[in-house]
């Protein structure tokens, strides 16, 4: 019988009481960080799904009507498209009725890389 309990034991023993908080802890991360991946990722396609069709409207306008839309209202309005403006800024600078124009979609959230797609 052992009387007193070597530093070994007591470490040993302290870590397995200790161990399923640690892991719980380290569940608990690897959660929120998959999370956090997921939720940037579909902000980044939300982001190409808008400026894909805005692109695209403003082409469909060119082949019906034969000039590109002269600002960004109007596709917006002829197209009922609707996007969330607390998340994304649209730039459009319209070259002319013949040439296309450029359109950019910005993601105001700092989650996405790079921040912006031309």
């Amino acid at each position: 019988m052992e009387l007193f309990e070597s530093r070994r034991k007591k470490f040993l023993r302290g870590f397995l009481l200790l161990f399923p908080v640690l892991l719980l802890i380290l569940a608990c991360i690897l959660f929120v960080a998959g999370i956090s991946h997921t939720s940037g990722q579909a902000l980044q396609k939300e982001q190409d799904a808008l400026e894909k069709t805005l692109k695209a409207s403003a082409v469909r306008t060119y082949a019906l009507t034969g000039e590109y839309p002269e600002d960004l209202s109007q596709i917006l309005r002829d197209y009922h498209i609707t996007y969330d403006k607390s998340k994304f800024v649209v730039e459009y600078v319209p070259n002319g009725s013949n040439l296309l124009p450029s359109i950019s979609v910005i993601a105001l959230s700092s989650s996405t890389k790079g921040g912006s797609a031309s």
